[in-house]
């Protein structure tokens, strides 16, 4: 197994910095309001843009590479769509913990992706379309107005990884030419709900980082960087809850890697990669090369062995990942693949404990709630 509990233990928790005495959250001192708006500023107004930016330019570039290969269909122009798919699935993945303002609006986020499944609505719809292929599916505005299960990635998806549609398509029969303009369709729509977010997302950014007694929508800035605590606490819950619980299932025999994100991709695990890699940002303030580190929710945290300590956890998941295939699939089909994965929820199950007793009592942030109740 990569982790054990025992590992976890010698890295410090709330539980064992109280033990020193060294900082109680109900002891301090209310942190003063102006305190949280350099934050909001700095995530809303400086980290994120630069990513949706480079979310619409992937998106603009899957469009193209699809139209291309679909003009003169080929194995290499299937696999460079592929690839395409991937580049703009990373850095969504990145993106799509945020869940805030735009990216939620008039489920923008559903839209752009449909997942978990539970109903298998998806399959469902996405036979019927094949056996009547009408022309409103590859017209990217009619499709907007389509199920939201018939757009987005994991249509796509669909469209480039199962069975073999890469085969029908580079064959440009019947079903490849529809499938090709298909996926142009939902690729475009893509490209338009991305840049949706790009023009939206400033006047939301600008709303936040003033909130205060003159805004009708955040009182106070305290009251709006809990958007971004809830974005960090939801976003880790719903990797153990939905991403790493679903393929897990009950018992060995029970875990279905079909039930992971993006199983036809075979990417299962390298989303979690990326999101892990979007959460971190709310808490360190750097992106990539965008941002600055300790900007973030970090900046809010007063105690540099707190900081520390978080720090390390979440480098021992990092550490985890660069042991680890890129799908759930891959790693069930080793011998202890199911306690691998166990172990590795177990790892996100503690940094969630991590950021409900660190970051949110000492940022003064988090209320002890479950973030997928909708409290």
């Amino acid at each position: 197994m990569l982790f054990t509990f025992s590992r976890r233990t010698l890295l410090l928790s709330t539980t064992t910095v109280l033990a020193f005495g060294l900082i109680s959250p109900a002891a301090q001192a209310d942190i003063p309001d102006t305190d949280y708006q350099p934050v909001l500023a700095h995530l809303l107004g400086t980290v994120m843009p630069p990513k949706l930016d480079e979310f619409h330019d992937a998106t603009k570039e899957l469009t193209a590479e699809f139209k291309d290969f679909c003009n003169d269909p080929d194995a290499g122009g299937l696999e460079d769509t592929q690839s395409a798919f991937h580049a703009a699935m990373d850095i969504w993945q990145e993106i799509q913990p945020w869940r805030m303002g735009p990216l939620v609006a008039n489920g923008r986020d559903q839209h752009i992706e449909y997942w978990p499944d539970k109903h298998g609505t998806a399959a469902r719809q996405f036979r019927k379309l094949m056996f009547d292929k009408p022309s409103a599916y590859t017209d990217p505005e009619k499709l907007s107005g389509a199920s939201a299960a018939l757009q987005g990635f994991p249509a796509l998806e669909e469209v480039l990884f199962a069975g073999d549609h890469g085969d029908q398509m580079i064959a440009a029969d019947e079903d490849g030419v529809f499938l090709c303009q298909y996926g142009t369709a939902i690729a475009t729509n893509l490209g338009t709900l991305s840049g949706e977010l790009q023009d939206e997302w400033p006047a939301f950014a600008t709303a936040m980082e003033n909130a205060g007694p003159d805004s009708m929508d955040y009182p106070t800035a305290k009251f709006a960087a809990t958007d971004l605590y809830r974005a960090l606490h939801e976003g880790l819950l719903i990797i153990s809850s939905q991403k790493l619980a679903r393929p897990l299932g009950d018992s060995a025999e029970d875990a279905r890697a079909g039930r992971a994100e993006s199983p036809l991709a075979e990417r299962s695990l390298r989303n979690i990669e990326h999101n892990l890699i979007g959460l971190f940002a709310i808490y360190d303030g750097k992106w990539g090369e965008v941002g600055e580190e300790g900007k973030g929710l970090a900046d809010l945290i007063d105690n540099s062995l707190l900081d520390r300590s978080f720090r390390l956890n979440w480098q021992t998941v990092e550490d985890t990942f660069a042991e680890l295939p890129p799908s759930v699939a891959e790693v069930l089909e080793q011998s202890d693949g199911y306690a691998t994965l166990s172990d590795f929820k177990g790892q996100i199950d503690f940094l969630t404990m991590l950021v409900e007793n660190d970051v949110g009592g000492n940022t003064q942030l988090g209320g002890g709630f479950n973030a997928l109740d909708g409290d």
